[in-house]
């Protein structure tokens, strides 16, 4: 057999024919596996921000010719009621039926219930992602988490109803669990040390950044092809990643901890087979929630995010449809695809390196995490109330919009350092799942039908003038002040778990501190409890 200090080390042997290839050799830097990780994600979330967009996801038929009291819609066109005067001129406000939910006849709740069947198969899968990460390769796991993605990506391009379309986007989460369960720990294990949080934030980036860029996409595609071209063109532009993903046997990266994902340990090989392997795996994983969940602080910020992910999942599912209803006249700036996909990159990008730069200057800690996140969300929710009721024109409404923003993305980079440094080290890929469940469980699966079933309340009652463009206005504001309100909380269940931190710190250890080295205790980078 070949020796394995040569495997480790890039010596030659057995792996030395693989180490030669272009993907080993671009995937020996941990950087370059940064911008591998953080160019799928941008994918990932371009995907998130397509189907949101109003080109894609479109809406039912908001026509209104005003003064309603004089004008009717007649032909697809405006025309005076009989006995009107003469000299009343009609405009037609709102737009006709178009995209999946125009093509479908969706209403809000089911429109909102395909956000949620897309995190429905996120947070079934992310557990199940982690759980394999302990023992399997895990470049190859991202790989077949990218593989589903493509493949139920180009399905949702071939939809024909509301069933067809919510399964498919079922399996689009499934795919993506793979690497935001995957990516975090790479991240905590293999950046340099000092640079971790620059290196999440630079991950995190992706999220707004890609969210915004899929709304200006998806609006340009449907605008010049259709709107299931949008899934085509995904699928297509993730194949270069995916088969570099198959490229790269994690045995030959010397950064990469061969316990994860390595090979097989003579431990591993006497463990039980057949159903006793999965009764065993199922104790295993019952045994590391239970101590996860033991950490009071831990606990204090998944509710929090619980909460801000609600507030999170509105504005990003429904945030270009209510933009386009509220400020009608955003067309003068191309569309409100456009519009707010500038808004969330710039936002994004400027929120989320400024977390990281703050918490750096604050100094890494569990305590100062919370804190911040507490502060900069509680000021970025009343900038956005201040938005929807004070901004009376589309150029207020985009700058005081995108200040808030700002605030808001700032938390993404410590709300993950929370979630890795109050666990044990070999336990964060399983803690970021669990965080991942439940934000969703949680928060934006049962938020985004929700918001959608509040609008249409909204609605139903503002629409009795027959003015539906000013009732979809009304509705959506009255809608995203409530999302915002429930944000709020978040700061409140962050305040405290900052309080229990700086106060009680709970030093992070093992089920059993006098057995095995892998529940060894890291509550931060030098091993400290996380306290400012």
């Amino acid at each position: 057999g070949a020796d394995p200090a040569a495997a480790s080390t890039g010596s030659p042997g057995r792996d030395a024919p693989k180490s030669s290839t272009w993907a080993t050799r671009i995937a020996s830097k941990p950087a370059n596996m940064l911008i591998f990780f953080t160019m799928a994600n941008v994918l990932l979330y371009l995907d998130r921000g397509a189907i949101a967009s109003a080109g894609v996801n479109g809406s039912l038929d908001t026509r209104t010719c005003v003064p309603v009291a004089h004008c009717e819609l007649r032909n697809n066109t405006c025309a005076l009621l009989p006995d009107s005067p003469a000299d009343v001129k009609c405009s037609m406000q709102g737009s006709p039926r178009h995209g999946f939910q125009g093509d479908f006849n969706l209403d809000g709740a089911q429109d909102g219930w395909l956000q949620s069947m897309f995190l429905v198969g996120l947070l079934v899968a992310s557990p199940c992602f982690a759980f394999a990460a302990k023992s399997k390769d895990n470049i190859r796991l991202c790989g077949l988490g990218l593989v589903l993605w493509s493949t139920a990506v180009v399905c949702c391009g071939f939809t024909f109803d509301f069933w067809s379309l919510a399964i498919c986007r079922t399996f689009v989460g499934i795919g993506e669990a793979a690497l935001i369960t995957i990516v975090p720990n790479f991240i905590d294990t293999c950046a340099p040390s000092g640079q971790k949080t620059k290196w999440l934030a630079v991950f995190c980036v992706a999220i707004p950044s890609g969210t915004a860029l899929g709304y200006a996409y998806g609006g340009l595609v449907a605008w010049l092809l259709h709107w299931r071209f949008a899934f085509f063109i995904e699928g297509v532009m993730m194949l270069p990643l995916m088969c570099f993903a198959f490229l790269v046997p994690i045995s030959t990266l010397d950064y990469w901890p061969k316990h994860k994902g390595g090979a097989q340990s003579p431990q591993q090989s006497l463990e039980p087979q057949g159903f006793s392997k999965y009764v065993s795996g199922a104790a295993t994983a019952l045994r590391d929630m239970r101590l996860i969940l033991s950490n009071r602080v831990y606990v204090l910020g998944a509710v929090g995010y619980c909460v801000y992910s609600a507030m999170m999942g509105v504005y990003a599912y429904w945030g270009p449809k209510a933009g386009q209803a509220m400020y009608p006249d955003v067309a003068k700036y191309g569309s409100a695809d456009t519009v707010f996909g500038l808004v969330t990159v710039v936002a994004g990008i400027i929120g989320t390196m400024l977390g990281g730069f703050l918490l750096d200057r604050a100094g890494v800690s569990v305590a100062a995490s919370l804190l911040l996140c507490a502060v900069m969300t509680l000021c970025g929710c009343v900038i956005m109330i201040f938005t929807l009721f004070l901004c009376h024109t589309v150029e207020m409404f985009i700058l005081a919009f995108t200040v808030g923003l700002i605030l808001i993305f700032s938390i993404q980079g410590p709300i993950n350092i929370v979630a890795m440094w109050t666990t044990p080290y070999i336990l964060r890929p399983f803690a970021c799942a669990l965080y991942t469940v439940s934000i969703h469980v949680f928060g934006d699966v049962p938020s985004a039908p929700i918001a959608g079933m509040v609008h249409d309340k909204f609605y139903a009652k503002y629409n009795q003038t027959k003015d539906k463009a000013l009732s979809d206005d009304l509705a959506w504001r009255r809608t995203l002040e409530l999302a915002t309100y429930v944000g709020v909380l978040s700061v409140v269940f962050w305040a405290v778990g900052f309080v229990s931190q700086y106060f009680w710190p709970k030093k992070v250890v093992g089920e059993d501190e006098g057995k095995g080295a892998e529940y060894q205790t890291l509550g931060g980078e030098d091993g400290s409890n996380g306290r400012v």
